[in-house]
């Protein structure tokens, strides 16, 4: 270091202290000169705790129906007509707050939380004749929005403003990926809030141009109106609850029923009750799991022993399953000091799975009061705890602690402004983060000027430090992933085998069910993706086994149900693919074979790899159902497998008559190959 000039010594020490930092060097650059990025930095520490504390968007299937959508010949309408949606309450009201809820769809592609929502819109309050009297919004580039991935449209009215219904106007509408040519415009839900009362529940809707999608048990004009949203329980953040909700003890029939008894206390005027289904236990199980689908509600003065004359009858009510959404019971008001909630038929999904009495919550409402908070709730079927995932329990005191199952439960009036406000600060925190990292790409031009200036005189300082850097960086990445794959082998793959071992013993001492039978095939998929992720971590080293072999055994696994073949020439035992290519090609044969699992009701299946020169070529064929050719020709069809073989940038040939099962040709180029040697198979 000596004979390095003074200025050179400094410039490799900076350089030097930059790549050893827990920052990049250029995000150390930009705090040392740049004030403005000290002060985004400063701003988004105070939005953490602030974001802490309000209710967040689900990103699974809160289930519920689904809300109101139209189909529609063109993005934009004619002159003269209109794409737009009116909903009229009964009698005009002061509205203060009004909510839309953007409608979710889950298809092979995922999650679309938005699915349906005008890139343009208008939201105007109408009179009884459908005049305008004011606009509320007017929507544009919806789409581009960094954030809003199904947060909804909050719209506080201040003034308050008397209308008797609203108006949805879209201007410009997205595609409807299952309908070629088509465009769709769907909402999940419109509240119209009058104070605490949303006057929109239950209201007449009209849809001014469009027709109706190809599932109308999905969309219906009046689940626009009916309460239920894909936001899931109206909760924030709040201490840690351990009671999820209260579990009856399991019937065999449906018609069996259950009960639950509040005490309030003292006699009061009750008008209503506000069920809140329980969280489904397990991911198999449906949203809503346990909310009865026929139920009755009494109020009396007496006890739960004095006789049946005491408790009149209140309400009756039967619905489709809620999932994750309150339910509310209106009736006349009544005075009572019990309040009786029965499930004169339960829930029962399942043949050989007992049917339950389920519930996060229950309410007991005086107008907008809660009368049963912290009250004493009982039931023939006793209030014992038992124990749930996580460490949780099934518990009588969680029907009135005022908590769902994660959080403290709000009033809708009172959660969706606070969901806006969630939307607000997420996308000031994008908005800072985007300026952030413009200006530490500025300092980084900045700084690789002055590095490059640097490097014409001490050029081999500033090439062998990255190239020393990189070099360690990959042999890290290959130890990593070395770990990962040894960990998940030993360890997880050990754990799930002996599930599978004690899941078949138990079926030999006990006899053959459903439920054994679940824990069997979910523990063998489970091994054989924990297996798939170890062999795409290995891809270099005498111990991993080809491609074709691989591909063998996943079929071996895999096919168990039926009777298969499998067959290679010598060529395709040899061939092997980039890392990434290998992924895909993996992916698409698991998807080929889950398909015959699942869908093609086959007794056999052919599999056959070939190779030349040139191509590398991959044949699946069953003798299951088939495919129709209208169906064929849809293209939600087969999609996964037309994405895995563009990602291959191969060709993809589909032969299928119904009931002459699928033929699969997958053909995928080998500019890239590699060979593998010979091995004994």
């Amino acid at each position: 270091m000596r004979h390095i000039p003074g200025f050179l010594t400094v410039s490799f020490l900076t350089v030097q202290l930059a790549f050893a930092a827990d920052a990049s060097w250029d995000e150390r650059l930009a705090r040392v000169f740049s004030g403005r990025l000290k002060e985004i930095e400063s701003e988004l520490k105070t939005l953490a705790p602030r974001l802490e504390g309000l209710p967040e968007i689900p990103i699974d299937d809160q289930g519920g129906t689904g809300g109101f959508a139209s189909i529609h010949p063109q993005a934009t309408p004619e002159r003269d007509s209109r794409y737009a949606i009116e909903v009229r309450w009964p009698k005009a009201a002061t509205i203060d707050l009004i909510v839309l809820v953007p409608s979710r769809r889950y298809d092979a592609r995922g999650l679309d939380a938005q699915y349906g929502m005008p890139e343009s819109f208008t939201v105007e309050l109408i009179d009884p004749e459908g005049k305008v009297i004011r606009s509320i919004a007017r929507e544009r580039n919806t789409g581009s929005h960094p954030v809003r991935k199904g947060h909804p449209f909050v719209y506080q009215i201040a003034p308050p403003l008397e209308a008797a219904g609203l108006r949805i106007s879209a201007e410009l509408l997205h595609p409807d990926y299952e309908g070629e040519g088509s465009f769709v415009h769907a909402w999940a839900e419109v509240f119209a809030f009058e104070g605490e009362r949303n006057i929109a529940r239950g209201s007449e809707v009209r849809s001014l141009g469009g027709s109706t999608p190809s599932a109308p048990w999905h969309w219906s004009p009046g689940f626009l109106v009916d309460g239920q949203t894909p936001l899931g329980f109206p909760e924030i953040p709040a201490r840690e609850n351990r009671n999820v909700g209260w579990l009856s003890e399991g019937r065999p029939g449906a018609r069996e029923s259950a009960s639950l008894t509040i005490d309030l206390g003292e006699s009061a005027a009750v008008d209503g009750v506000r069920l809140l289904p329980a969280r489904k236990p397990t991911s198999d199980l449906p949203s809503g799991f346990g909310f009865p689908r026929k139920l009755t509600v009494s109020v009396s003065e007496t006890d739960e022993s004095a006789a049946p004359a005491n408790w009149p009858l209140i309400k009756k009510h039967e619905m489709r399953n809620p999932g994750h959404n309150p339910v509310e019971l209106a009736f006349p008001a009544v005075r009572g000091r019990h309040v009786r909630i029965e499930a004169v038929e339960m829930w029962k999904d399942f043949e050989n799975y007992p049917a339950f009495f389920a519930l996060s919550e229950v309410e007991v409402l005086s107008g907008n009061r809660n009368l049963a908070l912290g009250k004493v709730v009982s039931s023939s079927d006793g209030m014992l705890n038992i124990i749930a995932p996580g460490g949780r329990y099934w518990s009588g005191a969680a029907l009135s602690d005022g908590f769902g199952p994660d959080g403290r439960l709000v009033s809708t009036r009172e959660w969706m402004p606070l969901l806006d406000r969630r939307l607000q600060l997420e996308t000031r925190r994008h908005e800072l983060r985007a300026e952030a990292d413009r200006l530490i790409a500025g300092w980084r031009r900045t700084g690789q000027m002055a590095i490059a200036i640097v490097g014409l005189a001490g050029a081999f300082l500033i090439i062998a430090l990255p190239i020393r850097y990189r070099i360690h960086a990959n042999q890290e990445l290959i130890k990593v992933r070395e770990r990962i794959a040894g960990d998940l082998h030993d360890e997880v793959g050990s754990n799930l085998g002996s599930i599978q071992m004690i899941a078949d013993l138990a079926e030999g001492r006990a006899g053959p069910s459903d439920e054994l039978k679940r824990i069997q095939r979910i523990a063998a998929e489970t091994v054989s993706a924990v297996r798939d992720i170890v062999w795409l971590l290995r891809p270099e080293g005498d111990h991993r086994i080809g491609t074709v072999e691989h591909l063998r055994e996943t079929s071996s696994i895999m096919l168990e149900t039926v009777e298969w073949k499998f067959t290679a020439d010598e060529a395709a035992w040899q061939t092997e693919l980039p890392e990434d290519e290998t992924r895909h090609l993996f992916l698409f044969f698991r998807e080929a074979l889950h398909n015959i699992i699942r869908h093609a009701k086959a007794s056999t299946a052919e599999i056959r790899a070939a190779a030349t020169d040139r191509h590398f070529t991959l044949t699946i064929a069953d003798n299951g159902v088939g495919i129709d050719p209208a169906r064929l020709e849809r293209p939600a069809t087969l999609r996964a497998l037309r994405q895995r073989t563009e990602a291959l940038g191969a060709e993809l040939g589909v032969e299928t008559r119904p009931g002459e099962g699928v033929r699969l040709k997958l053909t995928v180029p080998l500019e890239r190959k590699s060979r593998r040697p010979a091995a004994n198979r």
